[in-house]
């Protein structure tokens, strides 16, 4: 294998990585950032910081906490350059938040897959009303004129879809954290 072949096996294996993990890694930053404009900044910083030392990357580990180990750092430098001219976190409270916030990116995988399996086994026209609220973004008024129904009857089956997805959900976690 030539340098270049393995340069672009290197930068590919890093793309996979970064492009499936990139929004909980900005997640992750913002949850130690009070600004929204401070976060953007610490992520950019962050995404080069983890291109230029992924070759220290262990591909035995996963990537998402060495990312958020590395971002912790970035944080960090900011917080320490950004000093007292702005609102920041105590030190020890961000690191409290930083250890909760990577206990909790794990979840939300599994919480995703889940609500796709429970969704998956609605019936059609509920299934069909989570995705006029959710992905299509329809107002219930929309859904229940067009529906010929009452607002409050959609806002009423609305709520046990929800209520039922909920307990689905909170199942298929349940059993998933019982068999791993």
């Amino acid at each position: 294998m030539t340098t270049e072949e393995f340069d672009n096996d290197r930068y590919e294996d890093f793309l996979q990585h970064f492009l499936r993990d990139q929004t909980r890694i900005f997640a992750y930053v913002r949850s130690l950032l009070p600004q929204y404009a401070d976060a953007q900044d610490v992520f950019q910083r962050c995404s080069l910081t983890l291109w230029r030392q992924f070759d220290d990357f262990d591909n035995e580990r996963l990537f998402l906490p060495w990312a958020c180990g590395v971002a912790f750092n970035e944080v960090r430098n900011f917080r320490r350059v950004a000093g007292r001219d702005r609102l920041q976190f105590a030190d020890d409270l961000a690191e409290q938040l930083a250890d909760r916030r990577i206990a909790t990116l794990g979840q939300r995988d599994l919480r995703s897959a889940a609500m796709r399996k429970c969704v998956e086994h609605l019936k059609p026209t509920d299934r069909e009303l989570i995705q006029q609220v959710y992905e299509q973004k329809l107002a219930v008024t929309e859904i229940a004129e067009s529906a010929g129904k009452a607002v409050q009857t959609m806002y009423n089956r609305l709520s046990a879809v929800r209520q039922s997805l909920l307990q689905c959900i909170e199942k298929r976690i349940a059993s998933e954290e019982a068999l791993g």
